[in-house]
């Protein structure tokens, strides 16, 4: 990512892989805005440490007013952004049982696609006029190997793993639709990670996923044979 790309939005950006990102964003001087959804705590430290190069956003990504108003604090500070990191996911309790347990009355399904699948289309088209006129057109969709048909050995986590089918599926809509107008949209596997979400027995901290995730993800748009792979660059089948 070269130094004039300098402008990045992260969904989810409080805690975890987001949290990291953002930190490796800034360590390599980049502006960042942090979407946090509740609580911007998690960030406290990197507020003191980066000041002004960090902004805080309040955004949850499944609900339209939330997301709009998150575009127009953003426009407070900039008129442009080079990338849209879509970090933002959840993974209900109560996803591991077997499909005749599924309660499709517990508003699971319904809730878990809002944030993993159409959080991210609504990020996307909300900050896509900032995009437009940014200088890297990039926009990256954190999605999971769990949402990869072709690989799929699961007989449960039907919400979690159908919302990011849905997000990959987003992605290449979203890859066929503007990259004639010059943008490089991609979704990443980031491998299984050390957090809320992960547990601790995941093969990666959050710093060695964001590490690998941003080597992949700020490469030359021409050399990505597949724009659906893991953080260290394997493609995965669709």
């Amino acid at each position: 990512m070269n130094e004039s790309y300098d402008t990045v939005f992260i969904t989810g950006a409080s805690r975890g892989l987001g949290l990291a990102l953002s930190e490796l964003f800034l360590e390599q001087g980049h502006r960042v805005f942090a979407g946090y959804l509740s609580s911007a705590t998690g960030l406290s430290d990197l507020q003191e440490r980066y000041g002004e190069r960090l902004c805080a956003v309040k955004i949850d990504v499944s609900d339209p007013a939330s997301v709009r108003a998150a575009v127009t604090e953003v426009k407070r500070h900039t008129d442009t952004l080079d990338l849209l990191v879509n970090n933002a996911g959840v993974h209900l309790e109560g996803e591991r049982v077997p499909f005749e347990q599924l309660d499709f009355g517990d508003g699971h399904l319904e809730a878990t696609m809002a944030v993993n699948a159409f959080g991210l289309l609504r990020v996307t088209q909300a900050f896509l006029e900032l995009l437009e006129v940014g200088a890297y057109k990039r926009i990256v969709n954190i999605t999971s190997e769990a949402g990869s048909i072709g690989a799929c050995t699961r007989d449960r986590e039907f919400a979690y793993c159908m919302s990011k089918s849905a997000a990959n599926m987003a992605t290449k809509l979203l890859h066929n639709n503007l990259s004639p107008r010059g943008f490089t949209v991609l979704a990443v596997h980031p491998g299984w990670i050390q957090t809320d979400m992960g547990g601790p027995a995941a093969d990666l901290t959050p710093v060695e996923a964001a590490a690998d995730v941003v080597s992949v993800i700020t490469g030359d748009a021409a050399d990505y044979e597949s724009i659906y792979f893991d953080h260290t660059g394997a493609a995965w089948p669709w």
